[in-house]
């Protein structure tokens, strides 16, 4: 018999029937009004709103902590022809953030450069060699950060104590102690007044460049859109109206680069949607980071050259295509490494590229349901990323034990972090010792939240494509999936309008 990895609940709110009967003027079906009454969307007048979002609803940018002092710095700068360096992160999220700062100065008539970190050699957020290199070469007297910062106290404090002034805007989690930054922008700042504290990074750098520009950037969204997708960000209040506008400013896009991208990667823009960008177009572009140079994103995203275009994305496109090779080969190999006596596994190798053992590490865990940490060895030291299951900490159990890292960080389920080689069996055994004392090794069943209860009969075409008009979906609100005779909200989709569900 096929034992259940989750324990079902089922929603049991009600939607009344003034709401359902505005929801079928709207042209939705029972079911999908009482799908999305039952995610929090309770009046008429929330209703209308979501089923009809507006730029308009967007929140202002002064709302944010150092708004006023950032856009009257790179003012100040502007006029007084400065050199700026916009100074983002190798991922989806921090080369749309850069490309929407970059294309705000410009039409300011900035004189600015972008930078995006080399992950093997420059690491991820602030650094200082890097700041060093263009304050002294190229004259850099003012530095925007995008998607990073937040954590960058040694080469923000170099910079400053240089004269150079750093404004940080960010959305990662917020340190213990902020660096001192000239401006800090973050929608999580403990002085901020912002209402939203899920904006991706191109969120927090799109509200930068629409406060500078006095107007929302709509010609921007459909970065925002890319790079809120990309980063797995709450897909609810303002994200989901950037997201739904972008996604629709994609569709008729005049990015010759994003042009080539769908061209090549075979997507019809007339079917772009959410689910494309996440599977289609993110994955293109993490790839670059994952293996390679990010910086010829930044030409992709928001040059005109219709020949550098293509070759950036046919390039784009193979580094993709060795990421799939490079993650299959290193599975491979951690799989046959595994010690199925732990209640968690730590597998390193030496060679193993750095830049796709998150992706493993996640792979492993779905397959195993254990604690996961994939390293790559290399002169001496081992480097990696950690995934973990819901059960376990992973932040928590190994932040107990900071002697053991050259450096460490992350949240509940994730980690990177290096260390001496030598210290690997420690490692293991730190996290063995946490999970067995917490009686962690066995874990309950999650928690399988289900929207609807409903018969197979009515589940009809009509009921799809009012599902449809609920899009796009995504973190926080995810795609509607059936399985036997529920709806689930925290299914992951396997493909559109599957009958299946997956765990998470």
């Amino acid at each position: 018999m096929i034992q259940s990895s989750y324990e079902w609940q089922l929603d049991d709110k009600v939607a009344d029937t003034n709401f359902l009967k505005a929801a079928k003027k709207e042209g939705l079906d029972v079911l999908a009004a009482q799908l999305i009454y039952e995610r929090g969307v309770e009046t008429i007048e929330e209703l209308q709103a979501f089923l009809n979002p507006s730029l308009e609803d967007l929140y202002d940018p002064y709302l944010l902590h150092d708004m006023d002092k950032a856009v009257e710095r790179i003012r100040r700068a502007i006029e007084n022809y400065e050199q700026i360096l916009i100074y983002g992160d190798y991922d989806a999220d921090g080369m749309t953030s850069a490309s929407i700062l970059k294309e705000a100065l410009e039409e300011l008539g900035a004189e600015c450069q972008v930078y995006l970190p080399n992950r093997f050699t420059d690491g991820y957020g602030p650094n200082q060699s890097v700041y060093k290199y263009f304050i002294e070469q190229q004259g850099i007297s003012l530095i925007v950060t995008v998607d990073n910062g937040v954590a960058g106290h040694e080469a923000i404090r170099y910079a400053e104590e240089r004269g150079v002034d750093v404004i940080v805007t960010d959305h990662h989690s917020l340190p213990e102690i902020l660096p001192e930054a000239y401006a800090i922008i973050h929608p999580e700042h403990p002085e901020s007044e912002y209402p939203f504290k899920h904006l991706a990074g191109c969120g927090v750098a799109f509200k930068l460049a629409c406060a500078l520009l006095e107007t929302v950037q709509v010609e921007l969204l459909d970065l925002v859109a890319i790079g809120t997708i990309a980063d797995m960000v709450s897909m609810t209040d303002e994200n989901r109206i950037m997201v739904k506008y972008g996604l629709n400013m994609l569709k008729h896009t005049e990015r010759v680069g994003l042009q080539e991208l769908m061209r090549i990667s075979g997507i019809e823009r007339d079917s772009l949607d959410e689910e494309v960008v996440a599977f289609q177009i993110a994955p293109r572009l993490n790839a670059l980071g994952r293996l390679d140079d990010p910086n010829p994103a930044i030409d992709l995203l928001t040059g005109f050259d219709e020949e550098e275009a293509q070759a950036i994305a046919l390039m784009i496109d193979e580094k993709n295509t060795d990421r799939k090779t490079v993650v299959q080969e290193i599975y491979d190999q951690a799989k046959a490494m595994i010690d199925t006596s732990k209640p968690a596994q730590v597998l390193a190798y030496e060679g193993w590229n750095s830049g796709v053992l998150g992706i493993v590490a996640g792979r492993l865990l779905e397959e195993l349901h254990q604690s996961v940490i994939v390293l790559s060895i290399e002169d001496g030291r081992a480097k990696g990323s950690a995934r973990s299951i819901e059960s376990v900490n992973i932040f928590d159990a190994l932040s107990e034990h900071p002697d053991l890292f050259i450096a460490f960080g992350g949240h509940a389920g994730a980690a990177g972090m290096t260390l001496e080689v030598e210290k690997l069996a420690q490692l293991s055994d730190a996290l063995s010792t946490y999970i067995l004392e917490n009686g962690l090794d066995n874990p309950q069943k999650g928690t399988l939240l289900l929207d609807e209860e409903l018969d197979l009969e009515e589940l009809t075409l009509d009921t799809v494509k009012a599902f449809e008009r609920l899009r796009p979906y995504g973190m926080d609100y995810p795609k509607p999936l059936s399985t036997s005779s529920s709806v689930s909200r925290r299914a992951r989709p396997l493909s559109t309008w599957s009958l299946l569900v997956k765990d998470i």
